[in-house]
């Protein structure tokens, strides 16, 4: 076993609760007509029925810009917004978010959604050991998969090129993605 680790991925998760979760779903079909059309799912960032949710957003990836930078005067910034509804090709293959510094999804409608993360990282070093090989129990040196389960109200926040994908769902998910960047 390794002595010690030396970096670090670190990811935010919280039940947020008095949303209107009722309006926030149904802002998302209306911004995918209804018929899931991916190419008109982007939100409108300065909607009234986003405010609540946005200042909570900007409030959490302002709290990890701070515990990470030194100067203070760096401001967390949503963006974009846009939601999902159910099926996407786009969120169902492992992808990143590379113009961005943090990620945030928050799921308005979800009984048995998953978000799943990987670590190209833990890949590559363990892509050398004998294939017979399983580890007796898994910690951050031997682990390259990590999996949240996602409730109604779940606000999950990560680093927005950690590789991630959400698989099929098989009851109706609701979710609304954010890309959060950095200024001075």
């Amino acid at each position: 076993m390794f002595e010690r680790p030396i970096f670090s991925i670190g990811i935010t998760t919280l039940q947020l609760n008095g949303l209107d979760n009722d309006l926030l779903c149904e802002q998302i079909k209306i911004h995918q007509n209804g018929k899931g059309d991916m190419s008109k799912r982007d939100m409108n960032i300065n909607h009234s029925c986003l405010t609540q949710l946005n200042n909570i957003v900007l409030e959490n990836a302002q709290n990890i810009v701070d515990g990470l930078a030194q100067d203070k005067n760096i401001k967390a910034n949503l963006k974009k917004v846009w939601g999902n509804h159910n099926f996407n090709h786009n969120i169902c293959t492992p992808h990143t978010h590379r113009d961005s510094f943090l990620s945030a999804v928050y799921y308005s409608k979800s009984t048995d959604a998953k978000i799943h993360f990987y670590s190209p990282w833990s890949d590559a070093i363990l892509s050398h050991l004998p294939f017979n090989v399983d580890p007796k129990e898994f910690n951050v040196y031997n682990s390259s998969f990590y999996e949240i389960n996602v409730k109604t109200g779940m606000l999950v926040i990560f680093p927005a090129h950690l590789p991630h994908f959400v698989p099929i769902s098989k009851e109706e998910r609701f979710s609304i993605a954010y890309d959060i960047g950095c200024k001075d």
